[in-house]
């Protein structure tokens, strides 16, 4: 619960360092980020997430989707 509180609270930098540190893939960090929110949310967070993933808001926003 407390690893829960931390990643809420982290920067998008620090998400990502402790979500690659546990070994999560790309396409997990991304739909860990943008799940449940809507689409333009998601497209907000991807323009926030998406450089430091680097990938580009167009493949942020389609690993997304659950295919």
């Amino acid at each position: 619960m407390e690893d829960e509180y931390q990643l809420k609270w982290a920067s998008p930098d620090e998400v990502i360092r402790l979500a690659k540190d546990s070994g999560m893939t790309t396409i997990e960090i991304v739909r860990i980020v943008s799940g449940c929110l809507s689409h333009r949310e998601a497209l907000k967070r991807a323009h926030e997430f998406a450089p430091l993933l680097g990938i580009s808001v167009s493949e942020f926003m389609e690993m997304r989707r659950n295919e």
